[in-house]
């Protein structure tokens, strides 16, 4: 006879791990599956660290309501928590014409989302970033930053604390759907072996679809096949950090597959451009030093201050997108598979930005149908 417990998350990245703090309880076996070393070692920590506010997103979509709930949730977390964040401002800015009209669909579109933003004079500009150009800009005073890291730690301890077990360098090999729920084959260290979960949650962020297919989901016929976009970043030394006091982002370019290469500050003050956005086939998280010219010249445009030689690679990551490059908006999957033939598996396939802030409303997302399927139990 397998081992049984009740619920089975696959992935400790802050997504997974933030579920499992909503989920666990006394009266549950709760298991957390991660096959890294530890948790949050893929796209959880490597990102701009930036708590979102919605503004980018169709109305209406999973991304524009849980990054709306998440950005509350957040700092609400931080402040009871002592979890490291600032609130510090995001500006978006025009610098010609036509950006100046996409800009303004941007701040209708964060407008209609219910996300507080303020169209800025160019007076307002000057005062707010004096070392900023630009035609046109609007703040989003809510957007900040957070120490991800131990926003992790937070929903780990959490989640420990209410009973759950996490097995690192553990690796999912395989799944069978039986009668009542899921038979999930794994290698750890030791060899390899199974048990049985009621209830399986897919949190396996850029191999999600590779979950998916071990259920038996064909991932090409449900659209669930992931696409890896790759993100790079490099720091601005000599100084240059003095020099804003809020993060700063172009207007996004159309197929771009990310919001454009931005100025990030993280809790430290130290400051970074990044990420540009390319696919790739391979998980490979260097920096080619090669980019350093495209950065300098996204950037020069709206910080005249930044001189190439203040540029040094600094980190990588990848995202998983639904969307293949070239293709429009794809929403986050979070779906209880129940209509696929497959009662108790929920599935979160496409979790990239804003990923990081709505965690904790995916988290209570989840838990909504996870009370749902127990309720058929």
């Amino acid at each position: 006879m397998s081992y049984q417990v009740d619920i089975t998350i696959v992935g400790a990245g802050v997504v997974g791990l933030a579920i499992a703090s909503q989920v666990a309880n006394e009266d549950r076996d709760v298991y957390v599956l991660e096959k890294n070393e530890t948790f949050g070692q893929e796209a959880s920590s490597r990102n701009s660290e930036v708590i979102h506010t919605g503004i980018y997103y169709p109305k209406d979509s999973l991304k524009a309501k849980t990054c709306l709930e998440g950005n509350t949730l957040l700092y609400d977390l931080c402040q009871k928590h002592g979890i490291g964040c600032k609130r510090i401002g995001k500006i978006i800015v025009a610098t010609n014409d036509a950006e100046a009209e996409e800009l303004q669909k941007l701040y209708n579109r964060g407008k209609d989302n219910g996300v507080e933003l303020k169209m800025l004079s160019h007076r307002k500009m000057r005062q707010l970033e004096p070392n900023m150009t630009g035609v046109s800009a609007f703040l989003s005073p809510s957007t900040g930053i957070i120490d991800s890291q131990a926003l992790m730690r937070y929903f780990l301890g959490k989640a420990r604390d209410n009973g759950a077990q996490i097995a690192y360098r553990t690796k999912v090999i395989g799944v069978d759907k039986i009668s009542g729920g899921y038979k999930v084959r794994v290698k750890d260290s030791q060899g390899s072996f199974s048990f049985i979960t009621k209830v399986l949650i897919n949190c396996a962020g850029l191999h999600s679809d590779e979950v998916a297919r071990m259920v038996g989901i064909d991932v090409d016929e449900a659209g669930y096949k992931l696409h890896w976009c790759k993100g790079e970043y490099f720091s601005v030394g000599n100084g240059k950090n003095k020099l804003v006091s809020r993060l700063i982002y172009p207007v996004p370019k159309a197929g771009e597959g990310g919001t454009g290469i931005h100025v990030t500050l993280d809790l430290n003050g130290r400051m970074r451009l990044g990420p540009n956005a390319y696919y790739v086939d391979d998980i490979d998280y260097s920096v080619d030093s090669l980019q350093r010219k495209a950065f300098y010249e996204s950037a020069v445009r709206f910080l005249p201050f930044i001189e190439y030689a203040d540029l040094e690679p600094e980190m990588a990551g990848i995202r998983a997108k639904l969307q293949a490059e070239g293709e429009d908006f794809r929403d986050f999957v979070i779906n209880h598979e129940c209509d696929k033939g497959l009662p108790g598996f929920i599935n979160l396939i496409g979790i990239d930005s804003p990923g990081l802030t709505s965690a904790p409303a995916i988290a209570r997302y989840v838990s909504t149908l996870l009370e749902e399927i127990l309720r058929n139990y």
